[in-house]
């Protein structure tokens, strides 16, 4: 009789614990978007003699992007909104510098890079800036990165803002050129400004 009702009251506090727990949890939300033309991804570095920009193409990006979230009190967590960027896509303003550009980025064996959004913490009251977790990901190699963006939400949803890397970071030298006189510095720039419309 015992264990009887021993397997009963453990039968019971299983029962209680999943509908508490379905209680309790946010429902995972869906949605496909679109990054729109006029959106930017620049990646921006000095040398000791100059400064480079290297702006992506993003009329590459013409398949939608599936979002799956959970939308919970104090931020929205993402599982799978991740952005590939070709390194062929980026253009640095002639063809020896793109060639220099994706021999650093180790293209060969990396033909991506990716951004993957892990969470946004909404804005505080008149504040339009957002709290952002994301994964960047260079030549193999994933790093974690908390940031604030700008966010505007009109037709569509923007956000802007940039974010500074370590190309040691991710496992990259930076280059030499011309009988290593001219040198790559270890710090770039991100600059994101992405206008996305849901579908």
């Amino acid at each position: 009789m015992l264990p009887t009702i021993t397997n009963t009251i453990k039968s019971i506090s299983l029962l209680v614990l999943v509908l508490v727990g379905n209680l309790f949890s946010e429902p995972e939300r869906k949605t496909t978007v679109w990054v729109a033309p006029d959106s930017e991804v620049v990646i921006s570095g000095t040398t000791n003699v100059n400064t480079f920009t290297c702006k992506y193409n993003l009329e590459e990006l013409k398949v939608p992007i599936r979002l799956v979230y959970d939308e919970k009190v104090e931020q929205i967590i993402f599982r799978n909104a991740r952005l590939k960027l070709a390194n062929d896509c980026f253009d640095c303003g002639g063809r020896g510098i793109n060639k220099d550009f994706r021999e650093l980025l180790k293209t060969e064996e990396h033909p991506q890079v990716e951004l993957k959004l892990l969470h946004v913490d909404p804005p505080k009251p008149d504040d339009q800036k957002i709290g952002v977790g994301m994964e960047i990901k260079i030549a193999g190699v994933t790093r974690q990165y908390e940031t604030q963006l700008n966010c505007e939400q009109k037709s569509g949803i923007c956000v802007d803002g940039s974010l500074m890397l370590q190309l040691s970071d991710f496992g990259l030298e930076p280059p030499r050129k011309v009988l290593g006189m001219v040198k790559v510095d270890n710090e770039i720039k991100v600059k994101l400004a992405l206008r996305f419309k849901e579908i």
